[in-house]
C-alpha cells in the first residue's frame, strides 16, 4: 500500500528544470533514504511532499488518514517553554485524560448520588490510559533522551537556552514520539556525535513504520535503509535494496546510462546531419521534415553527471615555524564552570588529530578557547610564534542573503569577478549558484562556498569543526584529500568515522 505518491512532478527554480517527471512511491513500513549531488534538489523535494511548495506539475498524493512528520515543522514552536514540557506535550491528550479521572475518582468519593456511574467512567479512563502506556511514558521518554544525549539539567532548560544543537535534537525526540505513519527528516545526524547516531541507527531500524531521511551520512545509511532513493539527472529512480547493494547496482546503472546517452548523442548528430543535407533539396525536404518532427518528438536524456559536476578544495600552506605548534597545559574550558577536567597534550608539526567526545562536553568550547574566542578558567594554551589558523566553525552565523560572489567579494574586495567566479567554481558553486542568495542555495552549497573562502587564506594550521555537515559524498572526498595533502597541523571534530578514519594520526576523546 503506497502512503506516499509522487506522479510527473515537474519543478523549475528560476526558470531552470529542478525535475522532469519525477515519480516516487513510499509504501506502508518501508525504511526509505533519498540520496542525490549537492543541489539536485533533495531538500525541494521534501518541502514538495509536505506542501511547503507546490509542484509547477504532476501532484503529490498522500493515502487518507496517514499523519506524517517534518522535522522543519517543528522550528515553529514556544522558544521559552522547557525541554520537558515540550517533550511531554506530545501526551497532553493523554494527561488530561487523567485529570479527568482523577475529578472523577475525587467527585465519588465526596459522596455523590451517581458514586457507581463515576467510579466505572473513571476505572475506563484508566484502562484506557493504561493500554496506550501512560504510566510507562516517563520511562520511554527518558529512554529516548538518553540516547538523543539530554541530561536532566538540559529537560528543565527552556529551549532558548539550548545550543543550535541541543534544540535540534529536541525538535528530533519530539518528532520520534509522535510516533507519526511517516517521518521525514533531512539530515537528522548532523547535530549527533558518534554514540548518538548508533543510537539513532538503531531506533530507526527497529521503528515499525515508515520513514524518508535524507543524509550524506553513508554509514548511517547503510544502518537504516531498505529502499533507497537516488535524485539524479532530474528525475528519481528507485532501489528496493539495502544501501551496500544500492551502491553497487547504481554503478552499473550509470555505466549504462552512459552509454545509452552516448548512443542517443550519436542518433541526434546522424539526424541533424541528414536534415541539414536533404532540407533543401526538393526530392527529399518532406524525408528531412519527416525526420525534424521525430527529432522535435525525441525525449533527450540529460547529460550523466552534469549535477555533481568537480569538486576541488585545497587550503594553502604558509610556512613552517617549528617542531610544536601547540602546547597545551591543564587547560580547564567552559564558562561558569569547567565542563571537563584538565586538558594536556603537545601537537608536533604536521600531525593531523580528530577531537572525539558526547555532544555537549566541550568539544567545541575547547576550539573556541584555543582560538581565542572564549576565556579559558584555568590552564594554559601555548601557539608558536608565526601559527596561522584557518578555521571553519561549524556555528558561524553568516549572512544568508548574500549571493556566495557577495560573500567573497565582501572578504576580498580586491579580487576581479573572473577570480571569484573561479574560486568558486572549484569547489562545485558555478554559473548561476554563484549569484543566488544563499539563502535559496542547499545546506551543501553554503557550505562549499565557506570553503571557498577559506582556500584564499593561507594558513599553516586548520581546525575544522564538523566540516562535513551538508557535503555530498564527492565533496567529503574532495575534502579529505585536501587535508591529507595540507602540510601543516590540523585539528578535525567530526562524528563521521568513515571521514577522520585514516586521516588522522591519532584521537583524543573528551
Amino acid at each position: 500500500m503506497a502512503l506516499l505518491e509522487l506522479e510527473n512532478i515537474e519543478f523549475n527554480y528560476s526558470d531552470k528544470p529542478l525535475y522532469k517527471g519525477v515519480s516516487l512511491k513510499l509504501n506502508l513500513g518501508e525504511h526509505a533514504c533519498l540520496v542525490g549531488a549537492n543541489g539536485c534538489g533533495k531538500t525541494t523535494l521534501l518541502s514538495l511532499i509536505v506542501g511547503d511548495q507546490r509542484p509547477d506539475e504532476g501532484k503529490v498524493s498522500w493515502a487518507p488518514h496517514v499523519t506524517y512528520a517534518y522535522l522543519d515543522q517543528q522550528l515553529k514552536v514556544k522558544q521559552d517553554m522547557p525541554v520537558s514540557e515540550y517533550l511531554y506535550g506530545v501526551y497532553k491528550d493523554l494527561f488530561d485524560k487523567e485529570e479527568e479521572m482523577e475529578s472523577l475518582y475525587m467527585k465519588a468519593a465526596s459522596g455523590e448520588s451517581d458514586y457507581e456511574k463515576l467510579l466505572n467512567r473513571a476505572e475506563r479512563i484508566g484502562d484506557e490510559l493504561n493500554s496506550k502506556g501512560f504510566y510507562s511514558l516517563q520511562e520511554k521518554v527518558g529512554r529516548l533522551t538518553d540516547g538523543l544525549g539530554f541530561d536532566k539539567g538540559d529537560l528543565a532548560k527552556p529551549l532558548h537556552l539550548l545550543s543550535s544543537g541541543q534544540r535540534e535534537k529536541a525538535y528530533l525526540a519530539k518528532m520520534l514520539l509522535e510516533e507519526k505513519d511517516v517521518l521525514i527528516m533531512d539530515e537528522p545526524t548532523n547535530f549527533l556525535d558518534q554514540t548518538q547516531v548508533a543510537w539513532l541507527s538503531s531506533y530507526l531500524k527497529n521503528y515499525p513504520k515508515a520513514f524518508l531521511v535524507v543524509s550524506h551520512d553513508q554509514a548511517f545509511l547503510r544502518e537504516i535503509a531498505d529502499v533507497v532513493f537516488v535524485l539524479e539527472n532530474q528525475t528519481v529512480t528507485r532501489y528496493k535494496m539495502d544501501f551496500d547493494s544500492y551502491m553497487l547496482q547504481h554503478e552499473l546503472d550509470k555505466e549504462q546510462y552512459q552509454k545509452n546517452y552516448e548512443a542517443q548523442q550519436r542518433y541526434i548528430k546522424k539526424e541533424e546531419v541528414f536534415i541539414a543535407k536533404h532540407i533543401v533539396r526538393a526530392t527529399s525536404a518532406k524525408a528531412a521534415k519527416s525526420h525534424r518532427a521525430r527529432l522535435a518528438h525525441l525525449d533527450v536524456m540529460e547529460a550523466p553527471g552534469k549535477e555533481d559536476g568537480k569538486v576541488y578544495f585545497s587550503f594553502p600552506f604558509s610556512c613552517d615555524v617549528g617542531e610544536k605548534p601547540l602546547k597545551v597545559e591543564e587547560l580547564e574550558i567552559g564558562y561558569s564552570s569547567p565542563l571537563l577536567s584538565p586538558i594536556s597534550f603537545l601537537l608536533k608539526k604536521g600531525e593531523k588529530i580528530a577531537i572525539l567526545g558526547q555532544n555537549g562536553v566541550g568539544k567545541t568550547t575547547f576550539l573556541k578557547t584555543i582560538l581565542g574566542l572564549i576565556p579559558s578558567l584555568g590552564g594554559s594554551f601555548t601557539w608558536l610564534e608565526g601559527i596561522q589558523v584557518n578555521y571553519y566553525s561549524q556555528d558561524e552565523k553568516i549572512d544568508l542573503s548574500l549571493t556566495p560572489f557577495e560573500f567573497i567579494h565582501k572578504a576580498h574586495p580586491e579580487l576581479d569577478n573572473t577570480k571569484i567566479r573561479s574560486c568558486l567554481a572549484r569547489v562545485g558553486v558555478r554559473k548561476e549558484l554563484a549569484m543566488r542568495k544563499m539563502s535559496e542555495l542547499s545546506g551543501g552549497e553554503v557550505t562549499k562556498a565557506r570553503f571557498a573562502l577559506m582556500t584564499l587564506k593561507k594558513s599553516n594550521f586548520l581546525v575544522l569543526d564538523e566540516p562535513t555537515n551538508h557535503l555530498d559524498q564527492k565533496a567529503k572526498d574532495s575534502l579529505f584529500d585536501a587535508i591529507s595533502r595540507f602540510q601543516g597541523a590540523v585539528i578535525i571534530v567530526s562524528h563521521e568515522k568513515d571521514f577522520y578514519d585514516g586521516l588522522v594520526d591519532y584521537e583524543l576523546r573528551f
